[in-house]
């Protein structure tokens, strides 16, 4: 999950600043100040990877709770 949130944050960083810097220049001529929000990024980063975690122990902990001869025997 962590990768995901920081590949995401690179990519739409990336996107963001080509639309900034060079679309909006090109076609609407003009351009505007660029402000990132680290401290929402982080938290809501943050966020994304504590749920992740959470969605798989809950997952994780429902896969144990039987006998592993039944879960493999269910895929047959």
């Amino acid at each position: 999950a962590g990768v995901g949130v920081v590949g995401g944050l690179l990519a739409g960083g990336a996107i963001g600043l080509v639309l900034i810097e060079v679309v909006n220049r090109q076609s609407f001529h003009w351009s505007m100040d660029l402000h990132v929000p680290w401290l929402s990024l982080l938290l809501f980063g943050g966020g994304l990877v504590a749920l992740a975690a959470v969605a798989a122990v809950l997952a994780g902990r429902q896969a144990m709770a039987h006998s592993a001869v039944l879960a493999v025997r269910e895929d047959w």
